[in-house]
């Protein structure tokens, strides 16, 4: 791009550039102020330990996060660049998505509306994969409607490379590949369904997701078999876990965003409007998805992120260009709601004003652990055995205390019920070392009753402390020659 053209670009999307620019001046400003939850240090660690592929995910989370882990090294604020580069790019996709169906104004307001949903902005803070997905997913709509236009061998080829980076990033991207078949046949554009050059998009998807299918041939099909068992949960629906999953979402991406999402899925289905076809069937079919699944298992709110991503900003756009002015006062509200409750929640994340009653803290996933693992290394410094490791005693604590502990380097395990998600992490066995415990409040065991060990002995406690109340208690126990969990204690 010449540095005309790039003028030309800035003037043209001035009001957009800047609007962004603000929300990402913001998670700049609050990424360093608080530690990893359990999710962004387990998408870390797949830097660490760089693969084909994983256990519960396709391998591009980690390999974006290796461009920034081995250039850079590693640091909350480093740990959550990637996220906010990506959704700086995201903001901006959606701005001209929506500036397709309403003026500048409305796709102002549908980009900040996209920026104050609660969970899409922490999907921008924090990198997961379906922040990558939110990208993708404004770039395949583009993609699908320029090759409606141009359907040439290099829009064939865009096409096939978006559907490849998505089956890199979610198992479910498949899911967009019925949605663009589905609408090519109700477009009547048989002349793209049935062109041989489809085989190319094919051939560059296929070849993007190469890695995952060999790794998962060398391992027994592992990553399949857990993501088909992690969709059904149970044999048996329950419209109880549906509605559980539909409140949680209702709270995580702001309850009057919410509305809005459902509001513009209505509006745009009632509309008839060609250009929204095909996000109706890429946003509806991840719907009907969740919806599912969620009649088997409680789904976490941020499983469904692309059908709020895609319909938060197309409510504001039905709202705005409505004919009625009360919609327009509902969606300033909404909006002004939603942005000021944003707002004051990474305040909050950044500064930690509040005083929670003990054990209660929000904060408790993503604060003080890196202090808890220098003080167990410091513990075992002072100890003179040779054989010795630290240890976790439940599943949720394990890629943070592997993430923390990476300066010291020391031999992490976890006693619990074995999870296959960390057993090319953790090697070797415990058995017949001495291990110290990191025994916390909300997953502490009795160590002493609990385990086999030559001898049980604290070795000191913390309390993590936050203006004064509790946010956790961490117990350090030596176990002496660990032989195990005790039968009937597992």
């Amino acid at each position: 791009m010449t540095v005309n053209a790039f003028k030309c670009a800035y003037h043209k999307n001035r009001a957009a550039i800047w609007l962004i620019a603000a929300f990402t001046g913001v998670r700049l400003l609050v990424a360093p102020t608080f530690g990893l939850g359990t999710d962004e240090a387990h998408y870390v660690l797949y830097a660490k330990y760089l693969d084909l592929s994983y256990f519960d995910h396709p391998p591009l989370v980690g390999w974006t996060h290796a461009l920034f882990y081995y250039t850079f090294g590693t640091n909350e604020f480093l740990a959550r660049l990637p996220a906010i580069l990506l959704f700086t790019v995201t903001s901006f996709l959606c701005y001209r998505f929506t500036l397709l169906e309403g003026g500048e104004r409305t796709a102002l307001l549908a980009t900040a509306a996209l920026n104050s949903s609660f969970l899409l902005s922490g999907l921008g803070l924090m990198l997961l994969p379906e922040s990558l997905l939110l990208a993708l997913v404004f770039a395949l709509i583009y993609a699908v409607r320029k090759l409606e236009r141009f359907p040439d061998l290099l829009n064939f080829v865009l096409l096939g490379l978006i559907l490849g980076l998505a089956g890199l990033t979610k198992y479910t991207a498949i899911l967009f590949v019925p949605a663009i078949a589905f609408y090519a046949v109700i477009k009547r554009r048989y002349d793209i369904l049935f062109n041989p050059r489809l085989l190319i998009s094919a051939a560059v998807a296929f070849i993007f997701i190469t890695p995952v299918i060999y790794w998962n041939v060398q391992n027994g099909l592992i990553s399949i078999r857990y993501q088909i068992g992690h969709v059904l949960g149970s044999h048996s629906p329950s419209f109880g876990t549906l509605l559980a999953s539909l409140a949680a979402q209702f709270g995580a991406y702001s309850p009057p965003l919410f509305c809005l999402a459902f509001y513009g899925l209505y509006a745009s289905l009632k509309s008839l409007d060609d250009l929204l076809l095909l996000p109706v069937l890429i946003g509806g079919s991840v719907l009907l998805f969740s919806i599912y699944e969620s009649l088997f298992k409680f789904t976490l709110p941020h499983w469904s992120a692309v059908f709020y991503a895609i319909f938060i900003p197309l409510g504001v756009v039905m709202m705005d260009n409505g004919p009625v002015r009360a919609k327009r006062s509902i969606l300033l509200i909404s909006l002004g709601f939603s942005i000021t409750v944003a707002l004051l929640l990474q305040a909050e994340v950044a500064v930690k004003a509040f005083r929670f009653p003990d054990y209660k803290s929000p904060f408790r996933t993503v604060y003080g652990l890196k202090d808890v693992v220098r003080r167990a290394n410091d513990t075992m410094a002072k100890d003179p055995s040779s054989d010795k490791a630290l240890a976790v005693l439940n599943w949720t604590d394990v890629s943070r205390t592997l993430y923390y502990n990476l300066p010291f380097g020391s031999k992490v395990f976890l006693v619990d019920k074995h999870d296959e998600r960390f057993s090319r992490w953790i090697t070797g066995s415990p058995i017949g070392l001495d291990i110290l415990f990191i025994n916390n409040h909300f997953h502490g065991r009795d160590i002493g009753n609990d385990m086999r060990c030559r001898e049980a002995r604290t070795a000191g406690r913390v309390d993590i402390l936050l203006n004064g109340g509790k946010v956790d208690t961490v117990d350090f126990i030596w176990c002496r020659s660990f032989g195990g969990v005790k039968p009937g204690r597992e």
